[in-house]
């Protein structure tokens, strides 16, 4: 019984450990990463208002590179957030930036170049863990 019971505690303990630095393993930064796709925050809002299905397929789980003009930051939970206007009045790009990373000396009104993760469209384009392009 004892030569069942030593390894699978063992095999547990290991288990548990690998699960515990998985979970708390820190998530890679996009500052450094390439962008799959660049474009206007009104063409991807556009993209997404003709035919979601295929901007999925254009943007979703992508680094996508959004360009457009500031009209709100926010900061939420400790998530600053960057909401680029577009030419539909009641809907943005939404960028929420990595923890700790700031909006820059960026304000209400000027132009924009953020680079984040699509993840999808909610009447808004979200993009996250976010870093604004210099």
């Amino acid at each position: 019984m004892k030569k069942i019971i030593i390894p699978l505690l063992i095999l547990g303990l290991v288990g548990a450990g690998i699960g515990y630095y998985m979970y708390n393993k820190p998530v890679e930064r996009l500052e450094k990463k390439q962008a799959d796709v660049s474009v206007s925050a009104d063409q991807i809002l556009s993209d997404y208002e003709t035919n979601e299905k295929d901007a999925d397929a254009k943007y979703l789980g992508k680094i996508v590179e959004v360009n457009g003009k500031v009209g709100e930051i926010t900061s939420e939970e400790g998530i600053n957030k960057i909401h680029l206007e577009t030419s539909n009045p009641i809907a943005a790009v939404i960028c929420d930036l990595d923890k700790g990373n700031e909006a820059g000396n960026l304000k209400v009104g000027d132009h924009a170049k953020i680079k984040g993760m699509c993840s999808g469209y909610l009447s808004d384009v979200i993009l996250v863990r976010s870093t604004v392009v210099n």
